[in-house]
């Protein structure tokens, strides 16, 4: 499945569905690797160097809060921005730190 994230210079497919995963990490993970596969078949980047990761920890120690996080600052201005990725059953869902990551929270 394909979700639509909503940018500024029109909206971007992603290949992943939020509703195959039930924790805040399994999700983070796959859409990582998702984002990944996107900025390098898409875009032409190296996923290696234009988007990361952090566990909770890593995130807090960044100062951006305790969630899981992925960030992709050279992707379309403001991709994360509108950006409606959630499981509520499964009780997570997103919110963008600032206009290029995705933290997964709940």
């Amino acid at each position: 499945m394909n979700i639509k994230l909503q940018t500024e210079v029109g909206p971007i497919e992603i290949d992943f569905d939020p509703k195959k995963y039930k924790t805040k990490a399994g999700a983070a993970k796959a859409f990582h690797k998702a984002l990944c596969k996107l900025c390098k078949e898409v875009y032409g980047q190296n996923p290696d160097v234009e988007i990361f990761i952090d566990n909770p920890e890593e995130s807090e120690a960044r100062g951006c809060g305790k969630c899981w996080r992925v960030c992709w600052e050279s992707g379309p201005y403001d991709w994360a921005c509108n950006s409606q990725v959630a499981n509520y059953s499964a009780g997570w869902y997103t919110e963008p730190y600032y206009s290029f990551d995705l933290c997964f929270i709940g």
